[in-house]
């Protein structure tokens, strides 16, 4: 009896540590070495970095918000897929893409040109706007859904 325990606790545990390393998450951006899906560019700038995290745990980067929505556009918004922008205010700190607050305009200007800034608010977005203009979107608006 004592053998099968512990044959059965082995398996449980072998069962859980899987289950474990299994785990979709997005890795962090490794500027200076990451190449943006899209554009193939080099991720420089983590005021503007983006990520996709598809549900199968394959994660790819972007070098700005503009190349993950246009990628997005192109091949089509997976709804069991995560999506994640820079924070404008936390260079590098990834967010949910699809909760953030968006500010375009012709005064920010991001690497590639779609002078877009994600914010983990609409406080954040607002506050910006005050200063440099531009319009203020939502995840749906940017997807054109």
């Amino acid at each position: 009896m004592k053998t099968i325990t512990k044959i059965a606790l082995s398996i449980s545990f072998m069962l859980l540590m899987l289950c474990i390393s299994c785990k979709n998450e997005m890795r962090a951006i490794k500027y200076g070495e990451d190449n943006c899906e899209l554009c193939r560019m080099t991720v420089m700038n983590p005021q503007f970095a983006a990520g996709l995290l598809t549900s199968k745990g394959k994660v790819y980067t972007f070098d700005a918000g503009e190349c993950l929505v246009r990628y997005l556009k192109a091949n089509g918004v997976n709804e069991n897929d995560q999506y994640f922008m820079s924070d404008y205010y936390k260079a590098g700190t990834l967010i949910d893409a699809t909760k953030a607050a968006y500010l375009h305009g012709d005064n920010i200007q991001s690497p590639m040109g779609g002078n877009l800034a994600a914010f983990s608010n609409i406080s954040s977005a607002q506050d910006l706007q005050k200063e440099l203009g531009g319009d203020l979107l939502t995840w749906q608006q940017l997807i054109g859904k």
